[in-house]
Parts: structure tokens; sequence; C-alpha cells
């Protein structure tokens, strides 16, 4: 909120600016009278473009009025510098007067807000206040397709294992609407467990965001999460466990799904009877394919002519693969 009233009153002074200081750039240029209007609308024009730079090179951050009022004091000093320089340089005083109030607002703006976007990574003791890295937010978890569509996030998140901030980015969204437009049986289903897999996630009250963040030269969805993860400090939750090792690489916290499960009770068994929603017909004689809701696959024997149908199976055995867990399963009765 400190943030966004700090916005406005940069944009509404920028204004006021343009419309007093733009008459002397403009007469330098022509003769005519100059109109107020358009010198507002050049002040807002460039303090909008000012705010619009600002927030695409955002971080998270923890606000705080003791940060506010110390960018305050260290943007007007610089500023002073700035200006008494200036004067310096400069021998026309009439330039000097119509350039340092801009100068002067300009300066400080970014100042005060260099500091409150960094206020939880300074450690600064004033009299009687002391103002310190004390993070509530450890950073956001991005979720990538595979993740969404797991039936194990909501559970985790409802067990309170992922407590932090949700974000999921536009692009797995539309990745999903892609999905689901495939001619593949398969395809369809993973992008329909991806959306229905955020509409769990939402009915948990948990705070979850849709990015729009545009990530520099990502050619690849992998590339957009993994530099999300990077901007926002937070962890990439993956399903896929091939992301995941990419991630790992490249310096990316992750948390890997696929691990975790391993870490933690497989869920079935040889010998435990399931329910699975056969999706199409699998490779081998006779097999059909269908997933748990964790994602992993199920290949049932005798069951490709179920498909499109939920049937009842009993597990046979399991196999780990670098894509995930296989279940290899047969119909029951």
């Amino acid at each position: 909120m400190l943030v966004l009233l700090l916005r406005f009153f940069f944009v509404v002074l920028a204004v006021l600016i343009g419309m007093t200081s733009g008459q002397y750039f403009y007469r330098a240029l022509t003769e005519e009278t100059f109109p107020p209007w358009l010198g507002g609308a050049m002040g807002f024009g460039i303090a909008v473009t000012l705010i619009a730079a600002e927030h695409a090179f955002r971080r998270r951050f923890t606000r705080s009025l003791v940060a506010f009022l110390i960018g305050l004091a260290g943007g007007l000093l610089l500023s002073f510098l700035l200006l008494a320089v200036l004067k310096l340089v400069l021998q026309d005083d009439e330039l000097y007067r119509n350039l340092d109030l801009p100068l002067a607002l300009v300066t400080t703006y970014l100042v005060v807000i260099t500091v409150l976007r960094g206020a939880d990574r300074f450690r600064l003791v004033l009299p009687f206040v002391e103002f310190q890295h004390q993070r509530t937010d450890t950073g956001a978890l991005v979720l990538d397709l595979a993740a969404l569509g797991d039936g194990r996030v909501p559970a985790l998140v409802r067990a309170g294992v992922l407590d932090q901030r949700l974000l999921v980015h536009r692009r797995v969204l539309a990745a999903a609407e892609e999905l689901i437009a495939a001619p593949d049986a398969a395809q369809q289903a993973r992008g329909r467990r991806a959306l229905d897999g955020l509409a769990q996630l939402r009915g948990l009250g948990r705070p979850l965001t849709i990015d729009e963040t545009e990530i520099p030269n990502a050619a690849s969805l992998a590339d957009v999460l993994i530099g999300l993860t990077r901007l926002e400090g937070g962890r990439l939750i993956a399903g896929d466990h091939e992301l995941a090792r990419r991630a790992q690489a490249e310096g990316a916290a992750v948390i890997d799904l696929a691990e975790l499960a391993a870490a933690a009770n497989p869920g079935v068994r040889p010998g435990d009877v399931i329910h699975v929603a056969i999706e199409k017909v699998g490779e081998g004689k006779r097999q059909g394919v269908g997933h748990l809701d964790d994602g992993s696959l199920v290949v049932v024997n005798e069951a490709d002519d179920k498909v499109g149908t939920r049937v009842k199976c009993t597990v046979l055995r399991l196999h780990n693969t670098a894509q995930g867990r296989m279940v290899f399963a047969e119909l029951s009765g």
C-alpha cells in the first residue's frame, strides 16, 4: 500500500512539473504558446514509463515505514549532491532552475524504491528501532505443469508442508489448454488434471497468484519456470523429473515430487486394489493406460477395450523410471 501511495504522488508531481517546467523546453524549440495540458501529459507519460520499468524488474520485499524514511533521507541527500554538481557544470541559471526539481524528484523516487525493495536485506540499528532481516515470506512456490496436475500437491498444502505463496505462470495454463485441445486422449487428460488441480488449490484458500512476468531470453516453458523461480527467490515444485534435474543444475531451489514420493510411503504396493480411468490403449497387447492422482502411469492388462471407463484392478508390480513411477496391474474380478 505504501508503494502504491508513493507511485500515486510521484505521478501527480510529475504531471505538475510537466505543466510548469515544460514551457521552458518548448520555448527553446518554437515561439508558439505551450499548452499546459501537453506538458502534464508528457510528465504523466515519463512517470508511468519509469514506474513500469521499475515494476518489470521487481523483487518481493518487506515494506516498512522505517525503510521509507531512510530512503527518503538518502534520496534527498543524493539529490542535493547531484544538484550541487549540476550547478557547477551548467552556466545557464534558467536551465538549472528548470532541471533541479525534476532531477530531485526522479532521484528521490529511485532511492526510496530501491530501499523499499531491499528492506528485508538490511540490518540497521537506530535509536529505539531495530530494522533487521525478518522475512516472513521465504519465497514463492512455483508450480510446473506436472505438479499442477499432481493430486499430492493439494494434500501437501492442506498438511502445511507447502505453506508458502503459490505461483503459477500464465504460460503453464496456456500449455494445459494446448494439451486439452490435442487429439491424444492421454494429453487431454493431462491438461484437464492440471486445470482441476488449479481449482483445488484455489479452493484451499491459500495465496495463489497467476504470474505474467516476462522472463528475458526464455525460449521454452522450462526456461520461464527456472527464471521465475530465481526472480522470486523461491522454490520450484517439479513433477517433471527432467525439469527438476535441469533446475538443480542451474542452481535453482527445487522440490522434486518424484523424490518426495520415493522418500515417503509409495502409496500403492503389489497386491493393492486401485481404481483407475483408462485413457488410451497401451503399447503392449491388450493393454490399457491410465494415471493415478499423483501422476503415476498405470498399465492395466486386458483393458484395451475399457478406454473412457474407470476400472478396478490389482497392482502386480512397481517400476521407477527417469520420467516417474510405472504401475503394472491387472483387472480385478
